[in-house]
């Protein structure tokens, strides 16, 4: 399953849903859709399909939020399965995201 994302239809919050394997793999896909959506100023990452992210995956992440201002970014993680949750917990990234 491929990336894919949508937008709100004020053009204000982009909804990207990531891929079963968040992972290196991922890298080109997701920079894609980021660096297509930075006139956005919220991102929803939806991680409902998600079971597997790796350390590169979380790279990928915090490289999001520092290009969209750091603590002014508003990135939201949401539906993460519970080893996920628990994974960004453990790095500490709910200090750094919303995680819903």
């Amino acid at each position: 399953m491929a990336i894919y994302s949508s937008k709100s239809t004020d053009g204000n919050t982009v909804t990207i849903t990531m891929p079963p394997e968040f992972d290196f793999h991922s890298h080109k896909e997701f920079r894609q859709f980021q660096t297509n959506s930075t006139a956005s100023t919220h991102f929803v990452l939806d991680f409902s399909q998600t079971r597997f992210i790796d350390s590169s995956a979380l790279g990928m992440l915090l490289l999001m939020r520092e290009e969209l201002g750091a603590d002014r970014s508003r990135i939201k993680l949401i539906n993460c399965q519970k080893a996920i949750r628990g994974l960004l917990e453990m790095a500490n990234f709910h200090k750094l995201f919303h995680v819903a």
